[in-house]
């Protein structure tokens, strides 16, 4: 069986620890099947899906000789996918960024020689904070307050999905940016 991956923004630990403290403001808890450890926040910049090790270690070179510069990103609030009463993702919101359009737009292009992509898929930005509803009860997240909040990307990482072990997102490369 090949091991599934992502490519994707690590969030610095001090803003995961603040989102999770947020989190547990809520009856997320309550109310969500799927709660991301704190080390498992992250920004998806591309579902690689099941891949040979051997495969993914040539993707890892070509992602390596992506030209990027570092740049900031902040939060803003938090948001969902789905209905407003059964959401099936809940998740911090990112304010717009061209930055990160354009790197993650790199990784689609550099994954197109490698592997079958969906260019049509619009992207968005996002921290997922809980998902997979499974609860008759009523969503209450008014108490999420997290202020906006600016941290700098200056890396992406590949992860592999171990789905036994906590935390499920293991760091097998990390690209650094090649500017400023």
């Amino acid at each position: 069986m090949n091991t599934h991956y992502f490519i994707g923004i690590k969030i610095p630990p001090t803003l995961a620890t603040s989102i999770i403290e947020e989190r547990n403001k809520t009856n997320l808890h309550e109310t969500y099947k799927t709660l991301p450890f704190k080390e498992d926040l992250h920004i998806t910049l591309f579902y690689t899906g099941a891949m040979e090790s051997k495969k993914m270690d040539q993707i890892i070179q070509s992602l390596q000789k992506i030209d990027w510069s570092s740049f900031d990103l902040t939060t803003n609030g938090h948001a969902h996918f789905g209905s407003n009463r059964t959401p099936r993702v809940v998740y911090t919101a990112l304010e717009e960024s061209n930055s990160l359009k354009l790197l993650q737009q790199q990784v689609v292009n550099t994954l197109t020689d490698s592997i079958n992509t969906d260019h049509t898929k619009d992207f968005n930005a996002h921290i997922t904070i809980a998902k997979k509803f499974a609860s008759n009860g009523l969503l209450s997240i008014e108490d999420f307050h997290l202020p906006k909040t600016t941290f700098e990307v200056s890396s992406f990482s590949v992860f592999r999905i171990n789905p036994n072990s906590k935390p499920r997102y293991e760091e097998i490369a990390s690209i650094r940016c090649k500017g400023g």
